[in-house]
């Protein structure tokens, strides 16, 4: 079988490998992690952000999936940043600056396909699908104009997986060097396989790191989702950390040492099915008795098989995954607001955005089917709903409840500094790259580093 326990690929993170909070047990002199709890509400800090973070990060801006033939694109945006993903006529994925060199108007709104070039709607000019100008109307009117000097302002893009990035800082580190070793990390879950079924963006009343933040530890399990601790080991994650990736591997189908009375194997199965009812093609509100366990095997195993039964009926094939690897979920939280859940057969990713005030944001789910690295992609769907629509089984709702009181807090006079604990880590490590980016030395986080 293979060992989950330790990560593929030695971090490279002061703060160290951090294991399950069980083999930290005892006492400790380490004073507590804090910080400033203004960063989530300062206007001022939101500005630093928009000027020294934001224009210099990679970020997740669409799939492979929306823009996988040529004439494809998406548009994306984040704060008054704007960029345009596209496809050329070759088949090249392609990003640029979303402006006209005429007088600065955004050239496309939204997402498509079959485009054969970018033509501004205000006076028409024309880009070709590589960024280079083709057309000038009335040319002659404005003397002699380079057509090199006039091309459309590149912005990087690559991929991880299904999932393509952006960098509107040219002289950015690559995509490969700002993951560190988190790909390496996921290789066994073969990302390529995943499509994206759907892209769904809320508005939330919070600020992007609040809402992030919401996304990136387990500590909150025990308050937010007590169904799953009879079925989530949360004190035994472990967590490895690159400069701008802090991952965990989080094991399901075991009761959390929280709970007693050990929970029945009736009790397990019926939290299993609440939280994993569409992969195990269980009922969540009536999945029934616990199923007999063969001799010589366990309920954990059990319900991995169903998990791979109810697969293959979807033609999804896990033989290659040991029992261990279909219950355990990989999450990697990327620098600054990208959260990506792993299974060997879903994937989900959580993306947050600045909204038109530091109490808001967007919330972005993108959702992915296991279905094949070399099967037909088709574009995924992309709606924008309220908050109060959302319904996303158990767990989700429960986070989104969350996030509709999660920013008022914040903002009382008595609450300046917010604490971190050692399951919190991969906050601190955002934190961490967050005064990098934006030039904070000394630093402002108080405490003794893990």
């Amino acid at each position: 079988m293979t060992d989950l326990t330790e990560p593929t690929e030695v971090p490279v993170k002061d703060i160290g490998t951090l294991r399950s909070r069980a083999e930290g047990a005892g006492p400790t002199t380490r004073r507590p992690i804090t910080v400033p709890a203004e960063r989530y509400y300062s206007p001022e800090f939101a500005a630093l952000e928009e000027e020294r973070m934001w224009p210099r990060v990679w970020q997740l801006a669409t799939t492979i999936d929306a823009v996988c033939d040529p004439g494809d694109w998406v548009e994306f945006s984040v704060g008054k940043l704007s960029a345009i993903i596209l496809r050329d006529e070759n088949g090249v994925l392609r990003a640029f600056q979303n402006v006209c060199m005429h007088r600065g108007i955004e050239l496309c709104k939204g997402s498509g396909t079959g485009r054969t070039e970018l033509r501004c709607g205000f006076h028409r000019w024309c880009w070709n699908l590589d960024g280079s100008l083709s057309e000038i109307p009335s040319r002659r009117d404005f003397g002699v104009i380079d057509n090199d000097a006039y091309g459309l302002p590149p912005v990087l893009v690559d991929t991880w997986g299904p999932l393509v990035f952006v960098n509107f800082d040219t002289n950015a580190m690559s995509l490969a060097t700002y993951l560190g070793g988190a790909p390496t990390d996921a290789d066994y879950l073969k990302l390529d396989d995943f499509h994206c079924r759907f892209e769904i963006s809320v508005k939330v009343p919070a600020n992007w790191k609040t809402a992030a933040d919401g996304f990136s530890e387990t500590y909150h399990v025990q308050g937010l989702h007590p169904e799953l601790l009879k079925v989530f080991a949360d004190l035994d994650n472990h967590q490895v950390f690159w400069d701008h990736v802090g991952r965990s591997r989080q094991l399901y189908g075991v009761p959390s040492p929280r709970i007693r009375p050990t929970p029945t194997d009736q009790e397990v199965w019926e939290a299993f099915a609440s939280v994993y009812s569409a992969r195990a093609g269980l009922d969540a509100a009536a999945p029934g008795s616990a199923p007999a366990i063969p001799e010589g095997s366990s309920l954990f195993e059990v319900m991995a098989k169903c998990v791979r039964e109810a697969q293959a009926a979807k033609g999804v094939d896990l033989s290659e995954y040991t029992d261990m690897q279909i219950m355990m979920m990989d999450q990697h939280n990327v620098f600054p607001n990208i959260t990506v859940l792993i299974h060997p057969d879903l994937l989900s990713v959580l993306r947050t955005r600045p909204g038109d005030s530091t109490d808001e944001c967007w919330l972005d789910i993108f959702n992915f089917d296991r279905v094949g690295a070399n099967a037909p992609r088709n574009k995924p769907m992309k709606l924008e709903v309220p908050l109060d629509s959302m319904a996303f089984g158990t767990v989700f709702n429960q986070d989104f409840d969350m996030l509709r009181t999660a920013q008022r807090g914040l903002h009382q006079p008595g609450f300046t500094r917010i604490t971190l604990s050692q399951e919190e880590s991969r906050i601190l490590n955002n934190q961490l790259a967050l005064e990098r980016y934006l030039g904070i030395s000394p630093s402002e986080i108080e405490g003794d580093l893990p």
